[in-house]
């Protein structure tokens, strides 16, 4: 199940300072349903600092550099959202790790047991859904300025209940939390507590399509205009303001862009970051 926050685990131990001393090599790699093994070799070869261009298509060659490289230190590799249930492309992909120093690790999230079989994985750690308590908490710490819950009482009863609908997933209470935040009017809350868009049966999880919902127009071609990137994709702000003006989203103001930029960081469920996966 997606919005558990599978993702957000693997990277705070991915980026725990304890971890960045303990591997001299890391690699974090989004796979999703793409299990391409020469994509996926060829992005954790340049992770780890080695150059692909030579060898760009050689997956025999990549593999061959890559094994050489990852057995000089132990090295942490984040193999993130895996769908592939299939066996002998996994053996592929892995032929390079084998052999490596002792104390290396794979970390692997996926939605699916099966898929963790076929990966042959060591430990499988599922996540369950949160308390609806615990989901509150959370809902609360987006949807209120200053965490200050008492300054709008009248909201509480409303929001448990849109708390109700988010079904335990975290990235669900943070999607609409964060949707709300600059909504505290009782009549909005009431009008996302109602919305037939909970009741949709679609992939997407019904809070985080509310929240693109309700985005204003001009920030939502903004963040639609995001999809066409590759999924895990790092752009510069400046570079996303120069393409949205390129698109006539507005007028040649960089400082407007600026502010469009900043309200979607205000909107993110992610700290400081637009995130964009395959909610869209």
């Amino acid at each position: 199940m997606g919005g558990l926050g599978k993702t957000t685990l693997a990277q705070l131990v991915y980026d725990d300072n304890r971890v960045e001393e303990h591997f001299g090599l890391k690699a974090w790699v989004c796979i999703s349903n793409d299990f391409d093994v020469l994509k996926i070799t060829k992005t954790i070869s340049e992770r780890v600092g080695l150059s692909t261009h030579g060898d760009s298509k050689d997956l025999d060659l990549l593999q061959v550099a890559l094994k050489q490289k990852l057995m000089e230190k132990k090295f942490l590799i984040v193999l993130d959202d895996i769908w592939n249930e299939n066996y002998d492309a996994w053996e592929i992909l892995c032929k390079p790790f084998r052999n490596g120093p002792q104390g290396s690790r794979i970390i692997a999230t996926t939605r699916g047991l099966h898929v963790a079989s076929v990966m042959r994985s060591t430990i499988t750690y599922p996540l369950k859904k949160l308390p609806e308590e615990d989901c509150w908490s959370l809902f609360a710490k987006h949807a209120f300025r200053d965490n200050d819950l008492g300054v709008h009482p009248e909201l509480e009863a409303i929001g448990r209940e849109i708390v109700k609908k988010c079904n335990g997933l975290p990235l669900a209470a943070k999607a609409i939390g964060s949707l709300l935040w600059s909504k505290l009017d009782i009549n909005e809350w009431d009008k996302i507590l109602k919305s037939e868009l909970w009741d949709l049966q679609t992939d997407v999880i019904p809070a985080l399509r509310l929240s693109y919902q309700y985005l204003p127009s001009h920030l939502k071609q903004c963040f639609a205009y995001c999809s066409i990137f590759p999924q895990d994709y790092k752009f510069r702000k400046e570079e996303l303001i120069l393409l949205w003006m390129a698109e006539g989203f507005f007028q040649q103001d960089k400082q407007v862009g600026d502010e469009y930029f900043r309200h979607l960081v205000a909107r993110s469920c992610s700290n400081n970051q637009v995130t964009m996966r395959i909610f869209l």
